[in-house]
């Protein structure tokens, strides 16, 4: 799923993602998703990556493989998943996973997105429908997502607990901001003018 606004530095990552790569077989990988570019302007684009540290090369003879110089950053729907089940387990991870994305696309959620989030079973959530499931499929369709028309699309109902959304954005943004020192272990029993 290629979307045009997404620069060619995060579809290379993407494509690379922890395995090296020869300039035709990442070549090759872009034509796949729809993307041609010169092999020559590739070769100068990857060995600027090179130079920023961000790709390490490697001499494999007779070609040059390129590999990530770190591990490629986790996306919404990685991170969303990953924090869930950290917080939840089985199907309350699911709803909260649903739940989450919902919030924070302000639209149902397509199946496909859903299962990049690692969510187990979304049949166990409202499908959308109507004007509901078309404004959700236009946003996509915008993005240039390659989303089947008879994909389904889900809504999920708040979990019971109404913190665990709160404590999901904020372990996310703890892990993304890295401020985890700042953040305290235990809640405070006493008012800090108790202590005065």
């Amino acid at each position: 799923m290629f979307n045009p606004d997404k620069r060619m530095r995060d579809m290379i990552f993407e494509i690379l993602r922890t395995e090296g790569m020869s300039i035709s077989a990442l070549s090759r990988a872009m034509e796949e998703q729809g993307v041609s570019i010169h092999r020559l302007i590739l070769t100068g684009y990857l060995r600027a990556l090179t130079d920023l540290n961000e790709l390490k090369e490697k001499e494999v003879p007779p070609a040059k493989i390129y590999i990530p110089a770190k591990a490629k950053e986790k996306d919404i729907y990685e991170l969303v998943g990953e924090h869930a089940r950290l917080i939840a387990s089985g199907k309350d991870a699911d709803q909260l996973i649903v739940y989450a994305l919902n919030r924070l696309f302000k639209r149902p959620v397509f199946f496909e997105e859903l299962k990049h989030a690692g969510v187990k079973n979304p049949t166990a959530f409202r499908q959308a429908e109507g004007d509901e499931r078309s404004e959700a499929m236009r946003i996509l369709r915008r993005l240039k997502w390659k989303v089947p028309e008879t994909s389904p699309a889900f809504v999920a109902d708040p979990p019971e607990d109404p913190t665990l959304l709160e404590n999901l954005l904020c372990n996310i943004l703890c892990e993304r901001l890295d401020y985890a020192a700042l953040v305290s272990e235990s809640k405070q029993t006493k008012l800090f003018s108790d202590l005065h």
